[in-house]
């Protein structure tokens, strides 16, 4: 007993429109399965209910491979980024080992603001791969290119900052754990 728009069934007798209340229901929408009135089913028709129509869709949760890519994806850019800034100051006094610190610290926070839900320690382990990338790059984009690793004494300090950088992201700016350990 529709008065407009395709029904996809009829509606009980005595059973009232879910939007409109005070109306009778002609049938039951086809998307969402409630009670609707002759108006509604002729305004919306095959496109639903006043009520199915204003409801947002669920939104799903990202999955661990989607949490995954944006984390790795968030620590690259960073790496990019600062191994071109850190570039800048390689072979000074402080700074040699300060920019590679900071690369890490930028690391940790964009990988953990990528991917909140993953466990901490996975999101650091990342930005602590992020953040060796970057500094390796800032050495190779020196003019001439610098060797990643010779001498040791002068190359291994900024890779150690950048660790350094990351840890103090955790522990300056995380957000505690109440009762848990790291997972």
């Amino acid at each position: 007993m529709s008065t407009g728009g395709a029904s996809s069934s009829a509606a009980a007798p005595g059973l009232r429109c879910s939007v409109h209340p005070a109306r009778r229901a002609a049938d039951r929408c086809h998307v969402c399965d409630r009670p609707r009135c002759g108006a509604d089913a002729a305004e919306h028709g095959e496109a639903g209910c006043a009520a199915c129509r204003e409801t947002p869709a669920a939104i799903l949760p990202a999955r661990p491979g989607e949490l995954w890519v944006r984390c790795a994806l968030a620590g690259l850019a960073v790496a990019f980024v600062g191994g071109w800034i850190a570039a800048q100051y390689v072979d000074t006094q402080y700074f040699a080992t300060v920019a590679p610190g900071l690369v890490g610290l930028a690391a940790a926070w964009a990988t953990s603001a990528a991917a909140p839900r993953l466990p901490p320690r996975l999101t650091l382990s990342v930005a602590v791969a992020a953040g060796l990338i970057g500094t390796a790059l800032s050495d190779r984009l020196v003019p001439g290119g610098q060797n990643l690793f010779a001498p040791p004494g002068h190359r291994l300090p900024p890779y150690a900052a950048v660790i350094i950088g990351v840890a103090a992201w955790r522990l300056l700016f995380a957000q505690p754990a109440r009762g848990t350990r790291w997972k």
